[in-house]
């Protein structure tokens, strides 16, 4: 995955994440002034991307990890 930064037509700051076949996964909900917020921001999201809980639709806590283990668990 990379993260792509970029200017857009009011001369603004955004990031997009790109999968290796170059789909989108996730854009940048606002766009920054400066490109250091921007990239403040990148860093921030490479965290996030990293944590290993996500939200269910049901609102609780499920582990990635656990969650993966059971889906293939069949």
């Amino acid at each position: 995955m990379v993260f792509h930064l970029y200017q857009d037509i009011r001369n603004e700051w955004r990031w997009y994440l790109a999968a290796a076949s170059g789909d989108k996964l996730a854009t940048a909900a606002q766009s920054y002034k400066r490109r250091g917020d921007c990239v403040l921001a990148i860093k921030h999201m490479r965290g996030a991307v990293e944590a290993p809980t996500v939200y269910d639709n049901f609102g609780t806590l499920a582990d990635v990890t656990r969650a993966a283990h059971l889906a293939f668990a069949h």
